[in-house]
């Protein structure tokens, strides 16, 4: 199990790098809606990849108990198609032209004027629309998702990687709950450094899961 979980876990923590959720999260405690708004985005954009996680190992599970036939090649495949849509994502963010504003004035619009019931909301809908995270998740799942394992095994370990990939997510607003006189000062620090960086590592990050996805997908098939 520890070899599993390791290994689901260094996939997760391609999370911790999720600029633009990490960036919203701090806008929102920043904001005029407070802490309550950004807790709000926490709460769903954890609760979501939580539900994500679960569902997908009690599913694959219930199908593994139900068939007495071998996995197959649909995880390896899976991982080639990950793969190459992902190096596609860091060939498309190499060719556009650095940003000379990173924070977009609509976005601001959006959330000093957000309640926390809509924060919830737009924290759970970044989950599924933001593919290269949910690849990156839903590839350390997998990890868990075809081992050898028991059931409530699996699902210590989905819930060990949500914990993990959500981290930065969550950083944030324990940063301002534990230091709420200076954590203004602590986010504006994060978010300037994040927005600074923003570009290698929407670069970088797709570059070197996609090429392992790729790598391990094929050494599946062969």
């Amino acid at each position: 199990m520890l070899t599993v979980l390791s290994q689901s876990l260094i996939l997760a923590a391609g999370g911790i790098l999720s600029v633009g959720s990490i960036t919203i999260v701090i806008l929102l405690l920043l904001s005029d809606g407070g802490w309550h708004s950004g807790l709000a985005y926490m709460l769903g954009y954890v609760g979501s990849y939580t539900l994500i996680g679960v569902s997908a190992v009690l599913v694959g599970y219930t199908v593994a108990e139900n068939s007495s036939e071998e996995p197959g090649n649909f995880i390896p495949f899976l991982f080639v198609i990950l793969g190459i849509l992902l190096l596609w994502l860091t060939q498309n963010n190499w060719r556009k032209p650095p940003a000379e504003n990173n924070e977009s004035p609509r976005l601001f619009a959006i959330i000093d004027n957000i309640s926390p019931p809509k924060a919830f909301a737009f924290g759970a809908l970044v989950t599924v629309i933001n593919f290269k995270n949910l690849a990156i998740y839903l590839s350390a799942v997998s990890v868990a998702l075809v081992a050898d394992l028991s059931l409530p095994a699996k699902l210590v370990i989905v819930l060990l990687d949500v914990l993990v990939f959500c981290a930065a997510v969550i950083a944030p607003v324990l940063i301002y709950v534990s230091f709420p006189k200076q954590s203004d000062k602590q986010l504006n620090w994060i978010k300037r450094t994040l927005e600074a960086q923003r570009r290698p590592i929407g670069i970088w990050v797709p570059f070197v899961f996609g090429l392992i996805f790729l790598i391990r997908g094929i050494a599946g098939l062969l």
